[in-house]
């Protein structure tokens, strides 16, 4: 039975060097200055979002796009621009996770479920850019929060022992759920809560996954829709989405598993009710 230990957290904690926290520190008041400096305040309540959304995330190491995604909703934003920019910041975000998880992470095992996923892509971009996709989010945004719900509530969980037939199968529905919503950590985390493996080895599974999808899901985005995904204002919210990233992961170094556990229950309903709510 793991202890529940009070969730503090220090500047000694962060798990990032003093000249690179710094450096990253800098980089984000500088561009978030100018970002602010005669931009609309849509611009400032966009990255405010991101950055929320992103400490939030990060401390499961998911939900950042389920987070976002109905927060920029909200705020009408363009689908398509919708997606990229949460793309591209969940990028920044993945990429920080995944290099402070580089020690845990075995590509090799991840190949079926990365190749499944970068094929089945390019088809939710191709049904994002050219269907209404609110029948598919009021679907899955049920699915996600009756699971999450189900997790929270459970007693004892059942493991399943994997295959490489059955991570294919996750990253082949991730790469399409990913292409539709810019989250395809979704079917990953789900497929990976019902296995016997502590919290580091569930996270260096899905955020390589999510990370390497999301690259196809960038690039996919601006062949189809090119005119549409403005990558360079885009990429300007990155900054906000990196801060996040880095405190968010600072928290999830301090919880047990038990609280890892709760975590990603949650943010499972919460995603779910996220995808319900831009059906609607």
């Amino acid at each position: 039975m793991n202890d529940v230990r009070p969730l503090r957290i220090s500047a000694a904690s962060l798990p990032i060097s003093k000249g690179f926290a710094l450096l990253v520190i800098g980089a984000f008041v500088a561009i978030a200055s100018a970002r602010m400096v005669g931009t609309p305040m849509a611009d400032g309540a966009v990255a405010a979002v991101v950055l929320l959304a992103a400490l939030v995330s990060s401390i499961a190491g998911f939900a950042f796009a389920a987070l976002a995604g109905s927060a920029l909703a909200y705020l009408r934003f363009d689908p398509v621009q919708a997606v990229m920019t949460m793309a591209l910041c969940s990028i920044a975000i993945q990429g920080y996770s995944v290099w402070q998880l580089r020690a845990s992470i075995r590509w090799r095992a991840l190949a079926p479920m990365l190749a499944a996923g970068a094929l089945t892509t390019p088809l939710g971009v191709a049904l994002l850019v050219h269907i209404d996709a609110k029948v598919h989010a009021a679907v899955l945004g049920a699915i996600v929060t009756g699971y999450g719900t189900y997790m929270l509530l459970r007693r004892q969980p059942r493991v399943i022992q994997g295959t490489a037939w059955h991570d294919a199968l996750a990253g082949a529905v991730g790469g399409v759920v990913g292409g539709l919503s810019s989250a395809p950590g979704l079917a990953v985390t789900i497929w990976c809560s019902m296995r016997d493996l502590d919290k580091e080895q569930q996270r260096a599974i899905y955020q390589p996954f999510i990370l390497a999808m999301q690259f196809v899901t960038v690039t996919c985005l601006l062949v189809n829709a090119p005119l549409q995904a403005d990558a360079l204002r885009d990429a300007s919210f990155v900054p906000f989405a990196l801060l996040g990233a880095i405190v968010g992961f600072a928290l999830y170094r301090r919880l047990t598993l038990r609280q890892f556990q709760a975590a990603v229950s949650l943010l499972l309903i919460v995603s779910g009710a996220g995808l319900l709510a831009r059906a609607y």
